[in-house]
């Protein structure tokens, strides 16, 4: 990479450009029903609104990917805790309700430190998510 160079220690000219990862991810996949593709992106924007007004503290990250060619949608979604994920589905529940109409969740993943996975088992039950613990010693870019 161009730019500062790193050591086998993780440390650059900069010091350390990483921290531990904390993030909590969601990412629910979506099967948008036959011949509602264009209902269903039309609601997309409604989702990113409410992110962006409610959420400044708590979101990392939040974006959909797709659809794809045969109608899979998946929105990547990252946050500070499981009480962000909790607030997030409060704050965007009407919206995820309007967008139910046009597609279903398929596949729901939730992915983050243990501890914060375990809180999540009972608001996300309806779901049926599959749980995937962080592995001790990840990491992430630290943000600028």
């Amino acid at each position: 990479m161009k730019g500062s160079k790193s050591s086998k220690d993780g440390k650059n000219s900069k010091g350390m450009w990483y921290e531990d990862d904390f993030v909590v991810n969601l990412v629910p996949k979506f099967k948008i029903k036959d011949g509602m593709t264009e209902q269903f992106m039309a609601v997309v924007p409604d989702f990113f609104d409410l992110v962006k007004a409610n959420e400044q503290d708590t979101c990392v990250h939040y974006g959909f990917v797709g659809p794809t060619e045969d109608g899979y949608i998946i929105c990547r979604e990252g946050y500070t805790s499981a009480e962000g994920v909790t607030f997030h589905l409060d704050n965007v529940g009407d919206v995820l309700n309007k967008a139910l109409q046009y597609a279903d969740i398929v596949e729901l993943q939730v992915q983050g430190p243990p501890e914060e996975l375990e809180k999540l088992k009972g608001p996300l039950a309806v779901f049926g998510p599959t749980y995937y613990p962080l592995s001790e010693g990840s990491f992430r870019s630290k943000s600028s």
